[in-house]
């Protein structure tokens, strides 16, 4: 008798499927005055006041902004990028699948969850954890990372896994 063996597939309970285009949409202009939710942080964050691409002042060309994550400093907005704290792709397997697509615009559109940072930094943190990203965050900005990342949890009912608790409760003197 012959045995055959099947391909076992294992997917996590909280692994769905996830398309940051249709299932956050793009930057949001709420108050109709052609400055999308990108354009108004960068304005809003900016030391010195920004320049602008076009004369209908729509898009941010160049600025004073501090990388949230490493401290340093840019000045043409094609270097920076505005990043979830907590990643879209990780909000929606936490909760974000059980929202309508109106909460998780809303929630990708939130300025209390967006920080500017660097282009590539953005890139490589894609979507990464708490606990798969820390190590790329300079020591004297952690505290502020590891602060804003558990609110924004909190805030919207993001259950974080054991190693982002792990980051969270090693790092108690953050909370002081």
């Amino acid at each position: 008798m012959k045995k055959i063996l099947l391909p076992l597939f294992i997917i996590s309970f909280n692994s769905f499927a996830y398309n940051r285009q249709t299932d956050y949409g793009n930057w949001v202009d709420y108050d109709n005055d052609c400055q999308n939710t990108r354009a108004e942080i960068l304005i809003s964050q900016s030391l010195y006041p920004v320049k602008f691409t076009r004369k209908d002042n729509c898009y941010v060309k160049s600025g004073k902004w501090i990388d949230y994550y490493t401290g340093k400093v840019y000045t043409d907005a094609k270097d920076v990028d505005i990043d979830h704290v907590i990643s879209l792709h990780q909000h929606y397997n936490a909760v974000g699948s059980t929202l309508t697509y109106e909460q998780r615009v809303k929630y990708a559109n939130e300025k209390t969850h967006l920080v500017i940072t660097n282009s590539n930094l953005n890139k490589s943190k894609s979507d990464k954890d708490l606990s798969e990203f820390i190590a790329k965050v300079p020591t004297q900005n952690r505290c502020k990372y590891i602060k804003d990342y558990q609110r924004i949890a909190n805030e919207n009912h993001i259950n974080l896994d054991e190693s982002d608790m792990e980051i969270i409760n090693n790092n108690k003197d953050c909370n002081e």
